[in-house]
């Protein structure tokens, strides 16, 4: 049986490779060069990268050392994990929907992308004390009052559903 951290590195690594593989194919969709096997590429890799992200944020938070997670950068990682995560199931289902890929929805396949390497940079600070992020404060937890979380739910849950009445019809 291997550790929590040796599983962490297999599956961060892969999560980090089938995001940045959706980020090169993100930004040939927003410059519209490149094969035109661009867009389902993006999107594969997207779901790849998604799939692989909870066994990277379950075996992370079983390999921290302490009970739980007491330290910014580790609160940090979950929060942009997550909205990363949040980021790509709406590209994914709008595409799924016969959404149309330009360069709105190439840019926000890229901010997905983009969050997901801050995180995996964050990870390289928090184990080894390195890191190219060198402007972005680590030791902030930004989070969101009760309210306000509530509030964004209520509008994530309106517009997925407008957009499933939208794309049935």
């Amino acid at each position: 049986m291997i550790s929590a951290g040796t599983f962490h590195v297999i599956s961060t690594e892969l999560t980090i490779g089938m995001f940045a593989l959706a980020g090169v194919a993100f930004l040939l969709c927003a410059i519209q060069k490149g094969p035109i096997s661009r867009e389902p590429v993006a999107h594969w890799a997207l779901l790849g990268g998604l799939i692989a992200t909870p066994f990277a944020i379950i075996s992370g938070v079983n390999a921290v050392p302490s009970e739980g997670i007491d330290n910014p950068i580790l609160a940090n990682k979950l929060l942009l994990s997550m909205t990363s995560a949040g980021l790509a199931v709406g590209i994914l289902l709008r595409r799924k929907w016969g959404g149309e890929v330009d360069i709105r929805h190439s840019s926000i396949g890229m901010v997905s992308v983009g969050l997901m390497l801050i995180t995996a940079g964050m990870g390289g600070e928090y184990s080894r004390s390195e890191t190219l992020l060198l402007f972005i404060p680590k030791e902030t937890v930004m989070l969101f009052p009760i309210w306000a979380s509530i509030v964004l739910l209520i509008l994530g849950i309106a517009i997925v559903g407008k957009s499933a009445v939208e794309h049935r019809s």
